[in-house]
């Protein structure tokens, strides 16, 4: 086995290539220097050659690879004195203003790897074959990308996998510089991932906190982020940083702290810009607001935009973006909606801002730009498509949706989700044809288009990896050329089921037919193919979903002034259940055969991909499991809530024995449940305690991202209510509403909502429960509940 490698691919790279090709290959390899030229290899050789060698340019001449364009990359087969020879090379990005690694370069190794069987799906795992084919199927393809920017945000605002290691923590705290070192190899494997599907932005949420303020601002936590950045750049992957200009919920490390004059607050940002940039980042994305929901003046607001955009290219020749929150209800005074000349929508204000601020339209959940979207306060995002024309053009644009949702939405229920897939892919087709139609950009910008995407981003275990890869490899290449959509999406799940060998058909079609369903079902809320008169309380996702204590209390200072909004769709409660006057929608026709309909499909398709396992080789296993066992838990939590609701309903008119026989079907799949979560602990891409236990951490939560699914927290939670009754929204409380919600120190906000929940809803319970959510780890499950 010769391994050309040339000079123009980093030594960071050339090393995990080798280290791979080692580790599968049935001979020894040789690596040849990169100016050598191989004149005749030994009998039953494989030639592999990676960048610009002569064993390259044999294959794949100069000039070709230039006309190619942008970060594009060539992958071709061949012979080379009678030996077969695979050799890929590629361009860097143009233009680069920061001269990293060559990017191309790293997307045709990998696409070399990949043709070759290796498979690079989860962001902390990468697979290997058994052993590499000697003689390797023919190829010859070229390939660039449809837009420049492509991209993740790691939203460690949650306490996901890489949370601790990005925000310069070690697994024991800011202290532990030990620890943190440990887990850099972390995050070179996901630089790595991010190369194999053709990625080349990331950036996170920056957090500090009053217990640690000291380290948060400190050189030593900037000497840990500018080892991060010269990782990334050796990968040729731009690395940036999240810092919102005022937003404190979340322990959001902010540009502004105090408030002052203008200039005052101005001095702030270049004071806090310049610390960062002294890290070496490649960019700035910043943050609206003083939280999701609430806000200065919207004058001071729009002059801290540009003082940022300004400082970011005049003094460091950087540029910044701002995200574009989806949450509704807030106007400004002194700006207007360019189109329809009234008050402008708030999240909309930087279309007013300096053109050097990028933005980065955001849409939340699984919802595309064009389904009914009952959530943060809206009907649909269509109004998000709106604002994406307005600024195509007129300022860099870059597509911001989500590949997950931590808070009790999916990944932390947790919920087997592969329609995010679907619906990514469809927006950036739609987004596509919006390009293609001419109808971005206003005036002069006229048929503009945007500049691409980066996904925002909550975790992969749970097979949310699925999600993440079909959504950044469509930021390259959406598949424009296949017309049909579900055939595009088909052939978007090539890299995804191709480890999977006899079984990687028949996988592919029950993903296809796992991904058709959910829409119908979870999004459109369809029964026996009819959707609903109205959305709301209607969809599957609104009873799959789970809910916690803020959930409860938002969804009852629906219409009150202050700061809360539903960040979910609105449900048929169980407790509510028992009110036979409740609003609706009725059980028996409308809620009722949805949750049957779900509840027999989801365990169909969980059957399914079990009788498949026995198909799939050994090296797939792990991907392969994570799918079964995510889908299985799918099919368990509508079972659940199925017999969890008719229990409830037949208080009024079934027999006890009937309601008990349902419930315990419930309670049945809770605990089945409980065992696969704990059997696939032992397969997380990191430590499970690390990720999943009750611990102190960077973020404004006492937990950790799989806390919620090792304890399956919502479905006792469920539970609960439909035992227990409890009366107050507050039962069974984790979360601290100051800390979290509303930023540390805004107690005197929060109580002003509860007082309002209160008042308005007498007979709720104490306070004293919303305010008090346990320090250290509660027992589980809940004591006495099924006694």
């Amino acid at each position: 086995m010769l391994l050309h490698l040339g000079d123009d691919l980093d030594p960071a790279i050339a090393a995990r290539v080798e280290a791979h090709i080692a580790a599968a290959s049935p001979l020894p390899v040789v690596v040849v220097p990169s100016d050598e030229t191989i004149a005749a290899p030994a009998p039953g050789s494989l030639v592999l050659s990676v960048g610009d060698t002569p064993s390259t340019r044999a294959l794949i001449p100069a000039e070709e690879l230039a006309a190619a364009g942008s970060e594009a990359f060539i992958l071709r087969s061949g012979s080379l004195g009678g030996a077969p020879l695979l050799a890929t090379d590629g361009n860097p990005l143009d233009p680069d203003p920061r001269g990293h690694s060559i990017l191309g370069v790293g997307f045709g190794a990998y696409a070399l790897l990949e043709h070759l069987g290796f498979a690079f799906l989860h962001p902390l795992a990468p697979t290997r074959p058994v052993t590499l084919p000697l003689e390797p199927d023919a190829v010859d393809r070229t390939e660039a990308p449809r837009w420049p920017v492509r991209g993740l945000q790691l939203h460690t605002m949650h306490p996901l996998e890489l949370t601790d290691l990005v925000n310069g923590w070690g697994p024991l705290g800011p202290d532990d510089a030990l620890g943190w070192e440990a887990m850099l190899p972390e995050w070179d494997a996901f630089l790595e991932w991010m190369l194999a599907n053709r990625q080349n932005r990331v950036h996170w949420v920056l957090l500090t906190a009053d217990p640690w303020a000291e380290f948060a601002d400190s050189q030593e936590r900037a000497d840990r982020m500018a080892e991060l950045v010269d990782r990334g750049h050796a990968f040729g992957v731009w690395v940036g940083v999240d810092v919102p200009l005022a937003l404190h919920q979340q322990h959001a490390w902010r540009l502004i702290r105090e408030s002052g004059e203008l200039a005052e607050e101005v001095a702030q940002i270049h004071a806090r810009v310049d610390y960062l940039m002294g890290a070496g980042f490649d960019y700035l994305a910043t943050e609206s607001g003083t939280t999701e929901f609430t806000s200065v003046d919207d004058v001071t607001m729009l002059a801290w935009m540009d003082a940022l955009a300004a400082y970011m290219d005049e003094a460091h020749d950087r540029e910044a973006l701002i995200k574009i929150h989806i949450s509704s209800g807030q106007t400004v005074d002194n700006f207007v909606d360019p189109i329809k000349q009234e008050p402008l929508n708030f999240n909309f204000l930087p279309h007013y801002a300096d053109p050097r601020l990028g933005v980065m339209p955001h849409t939340v959940q699984h919802y595309a730009l064009d389904d009914p979207a009952p959530t943060y306060g809206n009907q649909d995002f269509g109004h998000m498509r709106d604002f994406i024309a307005w600024e195509a053009g007129a300022r860099k644009t870059v597509w911001h949706p989500e590949s997950a949702y931590w808070v009790s939405f999916d990944i932390d229920v947790p919920l087997f989700l592969p329609v995010y897939a679907h619906r990514r892919l469809h927006d950036l087709r739609l987004l596509a044809g919006d390009e293609e139609a001419g109808v971005l950009g206003l005036d002069a910008n006229a048929g503009a288009r945007i500049d691409g995407q980066i996904t925002f981003s909550s975790g992969w275990e749970w097979a949310y990896w699925i999600g993440e890869v079909v959504t950044a490899r469509a930021a390259w290449d959406p598949k424009l050329e296949i017309a049909d959509e579900e055939a595009a999406l088909a052939a978007s799940l090539d890299p995804l089921v191709r480890p999977f060998g006899a079984a990687a058909e028949p996988t592919r079609a029950l993903l296809m037919e796992s991904m058709r369903r959910q829409k119908e079902l979870l999004i459109d809320g369809r029964i026996l193919g009819e959707p609903p008169a109205e959305i709301e309380r209607r969809s599957g996702q609104a009873y799959m979903q789970g809910f916690e204590a803020w959930d409860d209390i938002s969804e009852l200072a629906t219409g009150l002034p202050g700061d809360f909004t539903m960040t979910q769709p609105e449900r048929l409660g169980l407790v509510e259940m028992r009110n036979p006057f409740h609003d609706p929608p009725g059980y028996s026709k409308e809620v009722g055969p949805l949750l049957a309909e779900m509840a027999e499909d989801f365990t169909a398709h969980a059957e399914g991909f079990a009788a498949l396992r026995d198909q799939v080789p050994a090296e797939a296993l792990p991907l392969f499991d994570d799918i079964a066992a995510s889908a299985e838990l799918l099919g368990l939590r509508a079972v659940q809530l199925h017999g969890l609701y008719d229990y409830v309903d037949g208080y009024f008119d079934k027999p006890e024995e009937w309601r008990l026989m349902r419930l315990n079907a419930a309670r049945d799949a809770l605990d089945l449940a409980m065992e696969i979560v704990a059997e696939r602990e032992e397969h997380y891409r990191v430590p499970a305690d690390r990720i999943a236990g009750w611990r102190d951490n960077p973020t404004a939560y006492p937990f950790t991202g799989l806390w919620t699914v090792r304890t399956l927290y919502y479905w006792w939670r469920d539970e609960g209510k439909a035992v227990e009754i409890p009366i107050s929204p507050c039962y069974l409380n984790i979360i601290n509403p100051a800390s979290i919600a509303l930023g540390e120190g805004s107690l005197s906000n929060t109580l002003d909502v509860i007082n309002d929940v209160f008042d308005k809803v007498p007979g709720i319970g104490s306070i004293t429960e919303c305010l008090s959510a346990p320090i250290d780890e509660p027992e589980w499950p809940p004591p006495g509940i099924r006694d």
